[in-house]
């Protein structure tokens, strides 16, 4: 029987539910990405069309049986996936000149979304994301060994660990607590843990898996949240937006009860940087830019 972690539950649901309702008030939808235009030719790559959607990215062009599709961006989901009321077990698709295969899965994506690709779609890669595009290199290219030679001198590595199938980058809030979250592209808000100051920004009705329902406050950073670099400097990021009162631990993930890697970080921080990501060596960097 095919199985899906509770990780990949929790993103999903994310997603489309958790952050579906509106609450009156100054939410912030989303915020844009920082403009950045690469100076150097890259190496050879595929070039995917990602759109940005608010609550989750689409990767678009994925083909199946003369259609095409776009498919939910979730890094918060171990396996790749697809939805489809049919009796198939699986289905064939194609990215470009990548051909694979993705089983059917009923019941998790709302009917707008046909399915999603998750961390085993890029391994034996790295990928380059800036906005409206995500360039992929296999694993081999001089960029996923020095993207730090074809970017810029503003280019960071973060402080990052592995965990499984996930990835983890260390940030430090509210103001000297330092922690590791998820890196969840399939997450519109983040999970951390409350600052003293933190702006009250209303409740929303979040729906866990199991169809459970719990109450968690959203809130807006007063104070400067950062993601730490692998030489110890921090990069800023201001007014984040975040639940409280929830993150991983309420989930009781079997065996997994490191409390340092209970929280999210998603696309509200995500998306206003370029990533860089590369799968095989376990390395995720941003480029440097003034918040």
């Amino acid at each position: 029987m095919f199985q899906f972690s509770l990780y990949q539950k929790i993103s999903v649901v994310f997603s489309f539910v958790l952050f579906g309702a509106c609450i009156p008030g100054p939410v912030r939808v989303h915020q844009t990405s920082v403009p950045f235009t690469l100076t150097k030719t890259l190496p050879p790559h595929n070039t995917i069309s990602i759109s940005d959607e608010g609550t989750h990215l689409l990767i678009h062009g994925v083909e199946s049986s003369g259609q095409s599709l776009s498919l939910l961006w979730d890094t918060g989901s171990d396996l790749s996936f697809y939805e489809s009321p049919s009796s198939e077990e699986s289905k064939e698709f194609r990215l470009g000149e990548k051909r694979f295969s993705l089983k059917n899965k009923k019941g998790v994506l709302p009917e707008s979304i046909p399915g999603l690709l998750g961390l085993d779609f890029f391994h034996g890669s790295c990928i380059f994301w800036m906005g409206e595009e995500l360039k992929q290199f296999p694993e081999t290219s001089p960029f996923c060994e020095h993207p730090d030679a074809y970017l810029s001198l503003d280019f960071k590595f973060l402080n990052t660990k592995k965990k499984g199938d996930h990835y983890y980058t260390q940030f430090e809030y509210p103001e000297g607590h330092t922690s590791f979250g998820l890196v969840d592209t399939g997450s519109s808000l983040n999970l951390l843990p409350k600052g003293a100051q933190d702006r009250f920004l209303g409740e929303k009705k979040v729906f866990l898996a199991g169809n459970k329902i719990q109450t968690a406050n959203l809130m807006e950073s007063t104070s400067v949240f950062y993601l730490v670099t692998k030489v110890g400097t921090r990069e800023e990021y201001r007014q984040v937006q975040f639940l409280a009162g929830i993150s991983l631990e309420n989930f009781l993930l079997p065996g997994d009860k490191d409390r340092e890697e209970v929280w999210v970080i998603g696309l509200d921080i995500l998306r206003t940087r370029p990533l860089f990501w590369d799968f095989s060596r376990g390395r995720l960097g941003i480029v440097h830019s003034k918040n």
